[in-house]
């Protein structure tokens, strides 16, 4: 999976991530310049819980300001391998719900 965004959130009693997945790219031709989109899936949610999903498109620009919002509400940007050492379950948990989120494109 090509992580764009993968943040934990550990602060007063949260302990959430929350991320961003790249599927998709795509290129629309406009004029007078081509303009890309990309289809993108957020996931969220506590640790050791279900995780929600959302589908949504746009460019590299609109998910990168998603990311930074989150960011400036307090997520740390981590990478998967330090994520594995504080949440083991993340895969299992995100494979379950991501694969019918995939399947709705």
């Amino acid at each position: 999976m090509n992580y764009e965004f993968i943040g934990w959130c550990k602060k007063d009693n949260h302990d959430k991530v929350w991320g961003v997945i790249l599927l998709a790219e795509d290129v629309v031709i406009s004029e007078p310049w081509p303009f890309k989109t990309n289809k993108y899936i957020t996931f969220w949610g506590r640790r050791g819980h279900k995780l929600q999903t959302k589908l949504f498109s746009g460019s590299q620009f609109e998910a990168g300001e998603i990311c930074r919002k989150k960011a400036n509400k307090g997520y740390t940007r981590v990478n998967k391998e330090q994520l594995d050492v504080v949440y083991p379950e993340f895969q299992t948990d995100l494979e379950k719900t991501a694969m019918w989120a995939m399947l709705k494109l």
